[in-house]
C-alpha cells in the first residue's frame, strides 16, 4: 500500500511554529571560501552546509559585543563546525562506523617498529573545552576573549513562550534565565 501527501496537515491552532534561523548576513560561502581556502573544495564541504554552519554561526553572536570583528568570529566559528563535522565523517566508509561517533584524539600510535605520539597539551588553550578541539576553535576562542566574552556557551533564544528556566553554562557562575 503506498501513501502520497499532496499538502502538509495544518497544524492544531495555538501551536508554535517552529523558530527558522535566518540567513546570515555577515558572511556567505564564496567569501568564507575566500578567506578559508583549505575549504575551498565544494565536494566536501557544499555551499548549502557552509551556508548552514554560517547562519548558525551568526545567529549565535551578538554583533554590538563583536563590532568590527563580528565576521571573522562568525567565519572562524563556522571554520571550526565544518572541520569538526569533516572528522565526524571521517570513519563513515569503514563497515560498521557511526557518522558522528564521538572518539578521543590520538596521542600514541605503533606499528611494527615505527611510533608517533603528539603532545597535544602545549597547544590547548585552558578554559576553551571543545573549542581546542580545531585551530579554528582555538582562535575562535582567542577572538573571543579578546573581545571580552570570557567563558561562553551558545544557548539558544527560540525558545516558545511557555519554556522557562535556568541554564549553568561550562563558565563558572554565569547564569542565563529565560521565561518567568
Amino acid at each position: 500500500m503506498s501513501e502520497t501527501l499532496d499538502a502538509p496537515v495544518p497544524l492544531p491552532r495555538g501551536t508554535p511554529t517552529p523558530p527558522v534561523i535566518p540567513t546570515s548576513t555577515v558572511s556567505d560561502p564564496p567569501t568564507f571560501r575566500s578567506h578559508f581556502p583549505e575549504f575551498g573544495d565544494t565536494t566536501a564541504y557544499p555551499d548549502t552546509q557552509v551556508q548552514f554552519y554560517l547562519d548558525i554561526s551568526s545567529a549565535s553572536l551578538d554583533p554590538n559585543q563583536w563590532g568590527t570583528l563580528l565576521q571573522p568570529g562568525v567565519e572562524l566559528m563556522t571554520a571550526h563546525m565544518l572541520a569538526l563535522s569533516a572528522y565526524a565523517m571521517r570513519g563513515s566508509g569503514a563497515p560498521g562506523s557511526v557518522p558522528g561517533a564521538a572518539g578521543g584524539l590520538v596521542s600514541s600510535k605503533s606499528v611494527s617498529k615505527v611510533s608517533v605520539s603528539y603532545d597535544v597539551s602545549v597547544t590547548a588553550m585552558e578554559g576553551a573545552g571543545p573549542w581546542n578541539y580545531t585551530i579554528y576553535g582555538q582562535r575562535f576562542f582567542w577572538l573571543m576573549r579578546m573581545v571580552g566574552i570570557g567563558g561562553y556557551e551558545v544557548l539558544g533564544d527560540y525558545a516558545p513562550d511557555t519554556v522557562s528556566g535556568t541554564v549553568l553554562t561550562w563558565a563558572r557562575g554565569v547564569m542565563w534565565r529565560w521565561g518567568s
